[in-house]
């Protein structure tokens, strides 16, 4: 999976619209929307799909992350989304807006003034739109917020909502992003290193050659492939775990130029920069000391971080035995990483979509081989693990997170359940 690098947009311009000013959304001529006309109020609500982040140059703005539209916000917006935090009409907002129901809005110029009242607009003090100069204000307010639902920043009781994605606004957020391309910068000063060593790590095993065991077909290989929670009580043999890992993630060569730290490896990476560590949590392989080990694609070696102990057992509890549903944990748990500066060295903004698609790859590699090699073996991605994890010291804040495998040999009476024929 080659990505190719260009240039991205500026931190402002990377919307698909450029970034607005309060005023601009607030004088804009508003659209009127189903729903008038009905007999019923229309209730507005700050849209959940919109997020506030600070940005240079710009301050606090608003991301609509199911559109990517970007817009300047002022105290003053602010405030008013912050009281719509639950559906309300027009009057109700205007009121809540202006502090008359028990707490007063933030003002930018401080005092009562209300820079709401534009070309000479009264001011409501009950909320209720009685009075001419009410009835203005409450009018006013309605044009606002009908420019925002009309833009995004709110959705009303009278339009239909968009359909459900199962995402969080952060999940759109970071999805829209990455479609935006790189960032401006990428690629500044020296790429990291395409190899990441332990400082004092303990004892290194060098694994064999992983090309002495015979492979299946291709096709074949696909066809047999299955999630396998069912695990033999023996350990798994050093040989395959060797195996595994080579034929999976092993270093074949470097691509040039030699500055740009790229490497060839069995499993596709974007722009060949391959971010993802592999920690194996040896509970029980045949001739292997028990603990936590980091696999050196380089060297085609292990080399010994930690001894097995409770925290290293916590570790494969939370990341492969809860999420696999495994009544025992499993002989090896693979824990992947990404050291993801790596990725976003070259393509900074759309990075983290990279590490996930690398981590995909590389998951769906380890399962094909160990599915060759006649090993039982279920990916999970579930991050449990929320303190720091020692073994991967000095290097902690370095890495992110991103899957596991567990594996072992197949117990002989769990044959996964044949898939239904189609109809």
């Amino acid at each position: 999976m080659t990505t190719t690098s260009t240039p991205g947009p500026s931190r402002r311009e990377d919307a698909n619209e450029p970034v607005k000013s309060r005023e601009d959304v607030q004088q804009h001529p508003p659209a009127t929307g189903p729903g008038h006309g009905t007999g019923q109020p229309v209730r507005y609500f700050r849209n959940p799909d919109v997020l506030l982040e600070w940005q240079d140059g710009a301050g606090p703005v608003l991301i609509d992350c199911r559109r990517w539209r970007k817009f300047a916000a002022g105290p003053r917006l602010l405030d008013l989304l912050n009281v719509l935090d639950r559906p309300l009409t027009a009057p109700e907002a205007h009121t809540k807006w202006n502090g008359t129901d028990g707490h007063a809005a933030e003002g930018e110029s401080g005092g009562g003034h209300d820079d709401r009242r534009e070309g000479g607009e009264g001011h409501d003090d009950n909320g209720d739109g009685r009075g001419d100069a009410g009835g203005a204000a409450v009018a006013a307010t309605r044009r606002m917020l009908e420019r925002l639902a009309d833009v995004g920043l709110l959705r009303t009781s009278s339009r239909a909502a968009p359909p459900p994605l199962g995402l969080t606004p952060y999940d759109l957020a970071a999805h829209a992003r990455a479609g935006q391309g790189t960032a401006d910068g990428t690629g500044r000063g020296p790429a990291p290193s395409a190899r990441l060593r332990h400082p004092g790590s303990g004892d290194s095993v060098v694994l064999a050659a992983e090309d002495r065991l015979p492979s299946g077909s291709l096709r074949d290989v696909l066809d047999r492939r299955r999630s396998l929670r069912g695990y033999a009580p023996s350990p798994l043999p050093l040989g395959l775990l060797g195996a595994l890992l080579g034929r999976s993630a092993r270093v074949r060569g470097r691509l040039g130029p030699a500055e740009y730290e790229q490497t060839q490896r069995p499993s596709p990476s974007g722009g060949g920069r391959h971010s993802i560590e592999l920690y194996v949590l040896a509970r029980d392989v045949e001739g292997l000391v028990r603990g936590a080990y980091h696999y050196d694609p380089f060297e085609h070696a292990l080399h010994r971080l930690a001894p097995w102990d409770e925290e290293v057992a916590e570790v494969l509890r939370q990341a492969v035995t809860l999420p696999a549903y495994l009544d025992e944990p499993p002989p090896v748990g693979i824990y992947l990483a990404s050291h993801a500066a790596r990725t976003g060295w070259k393509y900074e903004g759309l990075a983290l979509s990279l590490v996930y698609r690398d981590a995909g790859c590389l998951l769906q590699t380890l399962c094909l081989t160990a599915t060759d090699l006649g090993l039982a073996a279920c990916p999970t991605g579930t991050m449990r693990p929320t303190g720091p994890v020692k073994f991967l010291a000095p290097h902690q804040e370095l890495l992110l997170h991103v899957g596991n495998l567990a594996l072992g040999l197949p117990r002989p009476d769990a044959a996964p359940t044949p898939p239904q024929p189609l109809v």
